[in-house]
C-alpha cells in the first residue's frame, strides 16, 4: 500500500505542515494583543490552498495515485514562490502600522520557501536532466 514519495515531495509536505502550524501562531501584535493570520487579510486563504497542494503528493502516494498527477510538483513550486512573495510583501509593505512582527510570520515565510524548494526539487526528480 502506498507509493514512494520523492525527496522533493517530502520537503514540500514538511513545509506544508510547518505553514499550517504557522497559520495558527501570532503574526503581528502590539501591547498584549496578538493577531493571527486568520484575523486579518485574505492571505490566509491563499496559504491554505498552498498547504493543500503541497501536501497533495503525500496524500496521493498513500492511495497509489501519485503517478496520475504529475502537474502537482509544478503547481507546488509555483504556489510556493507566490506564497514567499505574498508573505514577504505582508511583512514589509502591508504590515499593520505600529505592530510588531511575531514568530508566526517568520515561520510562515520559511515554510513557504521550503514548499517552493520542495516543489522545484520534485519537478527535477520527475524529469531528470531537463530542469
Amino acid at each position: 500500500m502506498g507509493g514512494r514519495l520523492s525527496q522533493g515531495q517530502v520537503i514540500a509536505a514538511v513545509g506544508a505542515a510547518a505553514l499550517l502550524v504557522a497559520m495558527f501562531l501570532p503574526w503581528a501584535g502590539s501591547g498584549g494583543i496578538n493577531a493571527k493570520l486568520w484575523d486579518g487579510p485574505t492571505l490566509d486563504i491563499y496559504l491554505l490552498i498552498t498547504v493543500i497542494v503541497a501536501a497533495l503528493p503525500a496524500l496521493l502516494a498513500l492511495t497509489d495515485a501519485s503517478e496520475e498527477f504529475s502537474f502537482v510538483s509544478a503547481a507546488t513550486f509555483l504556489l510556493g514562490v507566490v506564497a514567499v512573495i505574498l508573505v514577504a510583501a505582508f511583512l514589509t509593505v502591508d504590515f499593520p502600522d505600529g505592530a510588531d512582527r511575531k514568530i508566526g510570520a517568520f515561520i510562515g515565510l520559511g515554510a513557504a520557501l521550503v514548499i517552493a524548494v520542495g516543489g522545484f526539487r520534485a519537478m527535477q526528480e520527475e524529469v531528470p536532466g531537463e530542469i
